[in-house]
């Protein structure tokens, strides 16, 4: 699961994702990778275990990068309202 992480750091230029937070990420980056991404096949909500290998993106530009985080906040926050504890190190 590292490379989720990994990836989706990389295309939002943001550091620190924690779980919680993928859904609404992935939902948030998806109309971007839309665009780069055009094989049908990454889009059919098929499980596919054929696709071997990487796949090159851009880097997403400033403007794409605020329309991601725009995208992100305007969702629901799942812990929102909830007693959460923050834990410090």
């Amino acid at each position: 699961m590292s490379h989720i992480y990994e990836d989706l750091e990389t295309i939002t230029g943001e550091k620190g994702l924690m779980t919680h937070m993928l859904p609404r990420v992935c939902r948030a980056v998806e109309p971007w990778l839309r665009q780069h991404v055009t094989d049908a096949r990454f889009w059919d909500d098929a499980f596919d275990q054929s696709h071997k290998g990487q796949i090159e993106l851009p880097e997403p530009s400033g403007d794409d990068r605020k329309e991601m985080l725009q995208r992100f906040l305007e969702q629901p926050n799942p812990l929102a309202g909830k007693a959460v504890i923050p834990i410090v190190a």
